[in-house]
């Protein structure tokens, strides 16, 4: 149980930027958005808010007491220690940290192995997301803490739970009797698993959307044709479009270089939130029409 969020400054609560004027530090910019979720949040969950930074600030100090937050640490370059200071050794796995660079790095890594969990807004260094146990669709000073802070309390099923699920699901996947009448349809297995059949024309990888989702695991199983497609991990991209809670998808700049697979009659690929992936891709220089499974299984 997540007891402690510690949060970074800038960066993470602000959008990073210094605005000095003649005598120092002029101003910064916060989010309401993360006022809120101090005592809207966190504190009815029972989860104590810490400021840690390297920097010092009377702005920072002035905000802090404006939201309630009595954990105020600052001007603090060796992060892990004031860490084990403030909540002990011991209770780093009951830690939550919020942060966005190289420096957050050092306490992230012990509060993860010690079972705690990591989060940063969708702008932080890439070295952060790749540790991260959540990346934010929003930007650092643009609500991003709320987001992370609405995902830290909202109920989340056990790991082993839904390896469970997307087992069975893909052993259903492979035995079912594949009726083209079906194409286009929504067929609900189970509360957690549903699935169509899909028709197309594959094209240019030029012309396909880089996508990943949130709430659903995909399985998608090849039935007839041959699709080439891309798969990259999430943390190394730019968010192309904000995350479509309806449809359960988010856009992604596709990058230079990704993993491609060839998808031929049979084969099967599973795709988890951290997958981004574009499908549907010419394999060649010649369209062709494929038939495709794709299953979806509930992650929330």
């Amino acid at each position: 149980m997540i007891k402690y969020l510690i949060m970074d400054v800038d960066g993470s609560l602000t959008d990073g930027k210094i605005y000095m004027g003649p005598n120092g530090e002029a101003m910064k910019a916060f989010s309401i958005k993360d006022g809120y979720a101090i005592n809207s949040i966190l504190k009815p969950n029972s989860i104590t808010p810490i400021v840690l930074t390297a920097r010092n600030s009377t702005i920072v100090q002035n905000r802090c007491e404006e939201l309630g937050i009595g954990e105020i640490h600052q001007g603090k370059l060796d992060k892990l220690s004031a860490l084990k200071d403030i909540v002990g050794e011991s209770m780093l796995g009951d830690c939550a940290y919020f942060g966005d660079d190289i420096i957050d790095i050092s306490c992230m890594m012990p509060i993860r192995e010690a079972g705690g969990v990591i989060g940063c807004p969708s702008d932080a260094v890439r070295e952060v997301k790749a540790v991260a146990d959540y990346i934010c669709v929003n930007k650092a000073g643009e609500g991003a803490l709320r987001e992370f802070a609405e995902w830290l309390v909202k109920p989340r099923i056990d790991p082993e739970a839904v390896k469970g699920r997307v087992d069975q699901a893909a052993n259903y996947l492979k035995n079912i009797s594949v009726s083209e009448s079906d194409i286009g349809k929504k067929i609900t297995v189970d509360e957690n698993f549903y699935y169509t059949l899909q028709e197309y024309m594959t094209k240019p990888e030029n012309t396909v959307e880089m996508e990943s989702h949130r709430k659903y695991i995909d399985i998608q199983i090849m039935v007839r044709g041959e699709e080439r497609m891309d798969i990259a991990d999430i943390s190394r991209l730019i968010l192309k479009e904000e995350y479509d809670s309806e449809e359960d998808v988010m856009l992604w700049n596709a990058p230079q270089r990704m993993a491609g697979i060839t998808l031929k009659e049979g084969d099967s690929v599973i795709l988890y939130p951290e997958n981004a992936h574009r499908g549907a891709i010419m394999n060649g220089s010649r369209q062709q029409r494929v038939l495709k499974i794709v299953g979806k299984v509930r992650i929330e």
